[in-house]
């Protein structure tokens, strides 16, 4: 996911990051380049992130991973009884709810998805270099739907490390992982109760 205009618990990193930019969206600062950062990771990721909730400033942990080979996503939310697991390549949301043992498959939010090594869409402009979690990356401004000022830290790998959305941090990561995801998490546990929403 960041994508989705951009919520932050359960649907920020549900899309990478994608904002929602239409192709004749003004640039922050017009560029004549059509640069624009890899927003889906090439490789099996584990990252923690810290996310700014409300207008108080509350902070909630947010952990996500992907499998390269499947495409597939699994966000998981402090405190929440829910997981969301996402198929890229079948363009479906699951819910798992952990209390209940059932497993809600609707279509996944958002319009677009820019497969692995492919360059997100949108208007970018590159303003910088960035260091977060132990980690580089190069800062990216962009818009959202609503043409407000997203900015956002994408490593080469196409890691979204830190998201900041109307001149406010929402998102960033505390720690990053790289290591092999094992595939049975990327999918409901047996006993789970499985339920099609009409789309």
């Amino acid at each position: 996911m960041l994508s989705a205009g951009i919520a932050v618990v359960g649907g920020l990193l549900i899309a990478f990051a994608h904002p929602v930019c239409a192709e004749d969206a003004a640039s922050p600062s017009a560029s004549a380049d059509s640069e624009a950062p890899f927003v889906t990771p090439l490789h099996d990721a584990d990252i923690t992130y810290v996310l700014t909730t409300g207008p108080s400033g509350g902070h909630l942990r947010q952990r996500m991973r992907w499998t390269s080979a499947l495409w597939r996503q699994r966000v998981e939310t402090e405190g929440s009884a829910t997981v969301m697991l996402t198929d890229y390549r079948t363009h479906t949301l699951m819910v798992l709810d952990r209390t209940n043992h059932t497993a809600t498959v609707t279509p996944a939010p958002g319009t677009g998805f820019a497969a692995p090594g492919t360059p997100a869409t949108g208007t970018w402009r590159r303003v910088g270099q960035g260091h977060i979690a132990g980690e580089a990356c190069t800062i990216w401004d962009s818009v959202d739907s609503d043409s407000r000022l997203t900015t956002f830290c994408y490593t080469d790998d196409g890691l979204m490390l830190g998201a900041v959305h109307g001149g406010k941090p929402v998102v960033e990561a505390v720690s990053v992982s790289r290591a092999p995801q094992p595939v049975m998490i990327f999918d409901p546990p047996p006993g789970y109760h499985r339920a099609d929403l009409p789309h």
